[in-house]
């Protein structure tokens, strides 16, 4: 492999040799088990939780104990169990949506405000603690599905009308530029958006599926291609609830699992896959559980953790995994706490975060708890063939670990000298030996990294970084 290609070769380039990274971190949880941990700052349904590069949380909006919409955020730390408040969002949102961008920073867009859908964006910094407003959506609108392309543009979905739920005027999609701040028009849908999901394919465009026609259900998905700018119909005859959950497998099929109808109180416990190849939906196991308002999570050994929502007015406490070799969903524990309109976040340790949610009472909780799967992030194992570089030399990469081939990729998660930012550099090594240069122009200093992500396919990034901790020097 030669000089170094990608989104950022001025910061590429600039990495340098590391020591070994070491084996990894020893976790004491019992593997499988759910253990809670210290409450939120405040209770709160219908947030929104975001896993930053940092290897931190941040928790923002969602209703309290009240009902009332809150603007006030807040930060949970992996190292220390600990949550703290950060700054308060410009406004209050619930149901919201947060999208991690390349730089570091939340883009922060729709949900409910006062008196209805919001159409101002704010994005978050973590070096500053602090929100700020970027981009609007005009008029106001109810937006869904972020998603981050692979062009690093944030694809924003848009419903239309000043009621939730309307089926007119026609919904149609936005992109939001992260170097501009701006939003620019893009595709239309053929159908209502409400509580629609949104998966980037492994091929880089993006499967919607969930929005209800006149009796709250979907008969079929639709396929958003970046290139074109265009929306294909897709899907086979499948009906599906929509607030189903969407989860990219790590063999490209999207699972799509549960939701309902709370207005006439419907939960579904229905699944079906998205096949990319085909373009249509086939059946799988169904759940063991209705459920609504729930969530789920791709786990590192390629399973989907199932946890919680609500049921025929009854509020779960169950989980369960979906296993996408056999097809099958099997019981997963019970969570400390029956929760709903929760959220459910995969730490950088390969434990998930659950947090908040209604509780048993119906009301907003703070409490949290920890889920330890069967299996954590693997450990890696990173060699350099010297310790420090010069620009305009190259150094050799060995990468070791478990579940890796001669044809996987490595992302890496770095800081460059004199920055307050992670970034990430994708499909930065294929292979588990490779060579890179130092390019001329390269920062001089100290680097860091605290992540690694192997992956199989190129355009799959959807997984977890492995935690890793190393300073690496660049010299003139």
């Amino acid at each position: 492999m030669g000089k170094i290609v990608a989104r950022n070769p001025f910061r590429l380039c600039a990495l340098a040799a590391l020591a070994a990274l070491g084996p990894g971190i020893v976790w004491g949880q019992t593997p499988g088990r759910f253990t809670a941990i210290g409450n939120m700052t405040t209770p709160r349904y219908g947030h929104t939780a975001t896993l930053l590069a940092d290897s931190r949380v941040l928790i923002t909006g969602g209703r309290d104990v009240h009902n009332e919409m809150l603007s006030s955020a807040e930060l949970y730390d992996p190292s220390t169990g600990m949550f703290t408040s950060t700054g308060s969002m410009v406004l209050p949102r619930y149901h919201s949506n947060n999208t991690l961008l390349r730089d570091g920073r939340v883009l922060i867009v729709g949900g409910t405000g006062l008196p209805g859908g919001v159409a101002n964006a704010e994005l978050y910094d973590p070096a500053t603690g602090t929100f700020s407003l970027t981009g609007n959506i005009t008029p106001p609108q109810f937006l869904y599905g972020p998603t981050l392309l692979n062009s690093g543009e944030v694809l924003v979905l848009v419903q239309g009308g000043s009621v939730e739920f309307t089926l007119t005027p026609p919904t149609r999609a936005e992109l939001y530029d992260p170097v501009s701040g701006a939003f620019t028009a893009t595709g239309n849908g053929s159908w209502d958006w409400s509580a629609t999901s949104a998966t980037l394919l492994t091929d880089g465009t993006v499967l919607i599926a969930g929005g209800p026609d006149t009796q709250g259900i979907f008969r079929a998905g639709q396929l958003y291609d970046p290139v074109s700018g265009t929306f294909t119909p897709v899907g086979n005859g499948t009906t599906l609830c929509y607030w189903n959950t969407a989860t990219l497998l790590t063999n490209g099929n999207v699972l799509l699992a549960g939701g309902g109808q709370d207005d006439i109180g419907i939960a579904l416990a229905s699944a079906a896959l998205f096949n990319p190849v085909s373009a249509k939906f086939i059946p799988t196991g169904d759940m063991i559980t209705a459920r609504l308002g729930h969530t789920a999570t791709l786990l590192p050994d390629g399973t989907v953790f199932v946890a919680g929502g609500y049921a025929w007015a009854s509020l779960l406490n169950s989980a369960e995994r979906y296993d996408p070799f056999t097809g099958a969903f099997t019981a997963a524990g019970n969570l400390t706490t029956g929760r709903a309109l929760h959220t459910a976040t995969l730490l950088d340790n390969g434990m998930v975060l659950l947090a908040g949610g209604s509780d048993s009472t119906w009301q907003a909780t703070a409490s949290a708890e920890l889920y330890n799967p069967s299996l954590l992030m693997p450990a890696l194992v990173i060699t350099f063939d010297r310790t420090n570089v010069a620009v305009g030399t190259s150094y050799f990469v060995s990468v070791s670990g478990s579940n890796l081939t001669s044809q996987t990729f490595f992302d890496i998660r770095f800081k460059a000298p004199g920055s307050n930012a992670y970034d990430v550099a994708l499909n930065w090594q294929r292979s588990l030996a490779a060579g890179h240069e130092v390019s001329a122009g390269t920062a001089i200093g100290g680097w860091t990294i605290n992540g690694v992500r192997p992956h199989q396919g190129e355009a799959d990034h959807t997984g977890g970084f492995v935690p890793v901790s190393a300073t690496i020097a660049v010299s003139p």
